[in-house]
């Protein structure tokens, strides 16, 4: 039985993973660079050293990384900003949350993103209150796919992570999290499922829709 349920947040609960994908290649353009796709998709949700060295895998080893991440800031902002909440938040995000908060789960989110544009983001997406525990990539010393940020969310939850559960959207959270000894429930989003993905998830979801009674499901085994 599980006590507290742990959510990935960009690309799981806020449709967000399209606006930091269009900041790269709009910021990117303005330095001159072609950012493929697949430098993208590969630096979702991992920690800062692994998409540097992703991003220079792709674009060259001049790639001016630091200068781009810095200057992509700001307009990532205004786009989150000015997308209103209903249109932000992921399909059936606000219901789920509202489901696990009536029986009784602490809810807890585990983001790369740092803390105080995670807060910002989540209350603007009406989400924040919903959550006991909020630990993101500038709380812990190694960020996905290493398992600390899960660990951390864990422990502050009070619970053993084998009563947690993580539901997330990349191979980084279902990576962290099985290093974490914490199952987890994938629902991709722009990262397809992949065998070693599903392989390693105790299930994969099309959408957030079939949570609840997924959870449910689990629960009773």
């Amino acid at each position: 039985m599980f006590e507290t349920v742990i959510f990935d947040v960009d690309g799981t609960l806020l449709d967000s993973e399209k606006i930091y994908m269009g900041a790269w290649i709009t910021v990117g353009a303005k330095y001159g660079y072609e950012i493929p796709q697949g430098a993208l998709l590969e630096t979702r949700a991992v920690n800062d050293a692994t998409a540097e060295r992703v991003f220079k895998k792709y674009c060259g080893e001049d790639f001016p990384y630091r200068e781009i991440l810095m200057a992509r800031k700001r307009p990532i902002e205004e786009m989150f900003m000015s997308t209103p909440p209903e249109v932000l938040r992921m399909p059936y995000a606000m219901q789920t949350l509202q489901y696990l908060k009536e029986k009784g789960y602490t809810i807890a989110a585990a983001s790369s993103t740092h803390y105080e544009k995670t807060c910002k983001h989540l209350q603007h997406a009406e989400l924040y209150n919903f959550f006991d525990v909020i630990v993101c990539g500038d709380m812990v010393a190694h960020g996905k796919p290493a398992p600390d940020i899960f660990l951390r969310a864990a422990e502050l939850a009070h619970t053993a992570p084998s009563q947690c559960i993580v539901v997330g959207d990349t191979p980084a959270d279902v990576l962290g999290a099985s290093a974490a000894g914490i199952p987890v429930i994938l629902i991709p989003d722009q990262v397809p499922a992949n065998p070693q993905t599903t392989a390693l998830s105790r299930c994969v979801l099309p959408s957030l829709s079939k949570l609840p009674e997924t959870l449910t499901s689990i629960a009773g085994t």
